[in-house]
């Protein structure tokens, strides 16, 4: 199946997350998409004998229960069952990338508020392309590690200045891809800086921490949201992955740490709950869908 879960899908929860009654047919649309991809996962979990996993999966989603505040003309997620488990369902990913894209937005509006001469740049870094993706992750992590202990002893002054010192504050994601020259490893950052990021040198000191990657990217975001994005959307580019590949990610991955923050960035909160916020000064119509036959279907109002 072709994957539709883009960061424009992305883009398109955040943007119109409250939308109004007619948007609805839109967000079911996508919604079902992702329901099918979960069930697909669902059935090789099965294959896999993972009864307990297949089980979640299953019920995820169901039935999705929104609230039409009919007066201000928005619809929001009032209940449903979540199995959050976003490395393998794509309908968690989606909620999940939406609250995240939501609070680290709103924590860059204060800051770049409170000081306007930061400019947000987007920067990726790789590592060597390698066959175990438990190793090759690792390898990763710990060189983001040693990288961000250079950054704090920098501005320590205890080391000479690098270029990760240059960022203010900022968050990352993990990711990775696999097609078919093995597992690639990458990270996606967002540095809120007030001096450009010079990319050669960054080259040169993210090779020297890695012993085995050089390639990076940085570039400045004349759209923040479109950075942030990239950000944000990790969790969906599993559904990327084939089954098997999905799979044996969230086999190794599940558990580790593949979202954090640096300096003026830091304390952002995402809400645990997958769920749109009531809004208790306003009447609505509450509306029932179930999942049936591969669509959302109003069953009752």
């Amino acid at each position: 199946m072709k994957n539709p879960l883009t960061t424009d899908s992305l883009a398109a929860e955040v943007s119109k997350g409250t939308v109004g009654y007619k948007g609805m047919p839109e967000k079911l649309k996508r919604y079902s998409t992702a329901r099918l991809r979960a069930l697909e996962m669902q059935e090789y979990c099965i294959v896999q004998q993972d009864v307990k996993m297949s089980n979640k999966l299953a019920n995820c989603a169901n039935y999705l229960v929104f609230r039409h505040y009919f007066r201000i003309d928005e619809v929001r997620l009032h209940a449903a069952q979540f199995c959050k488990k976003h490395l393998l369902c794509p309908m968690c990913a989606i909620r999940r990338g939406a609250k995240m894209l939501k609070a680290y937005l709103e924590k860059y509006q204060l800051v770049i508020a409170e000081r306007p001469s930061l400019t947000p740049y987007l920067v990726t870094l790789t590592v060597k392309n390698g066959l175990d993706l438990d190793e090759r992750v690792n390898h990763l992590r710990q060189s983001m590690k040693k990288m961000t202990e250079s950054r704090r002893n920098a501005l320590k002054g205890l080391i000479s200045s690098n270029e990760f010192s240059k960022s203010a504050g900022g968050f990352h994601s993990v990711e990775v891809t696999n097609r078919g020259n093995g597992w690639h490893p990458h990270v996606h950052m967002i540095w809120l800086c007030s001096e450009k990021p010079n990319q050669f040198l960054l080259s040169k000191e993210w090779q020297a921490i890695t012993g085995d990657s050089y390639i990076v990217d940085v570039r400045p975001l004349h759209d923040p949201i479109e950075g942030f994005l990239e950000v944000c959307k990790y969790a969906l580019k599993f559904s990327d992955l084939s089954l098997s590949d999905n799979y044996h990610a969230f086999k190794v991955m599940a558990g580790m740490r593949l979202i954090d923050s640096h300096g003026i960035l830091r304390g952002v909160v995402i809400p645990d709950s997958l769920l749109d916020e009531i809004i208790d000064s306003e009447p609505y119509v509450e509306l029932f869908y179930q999942y049936l036959n591969g669509l959302y279907r109003q069953t009752s109002s």
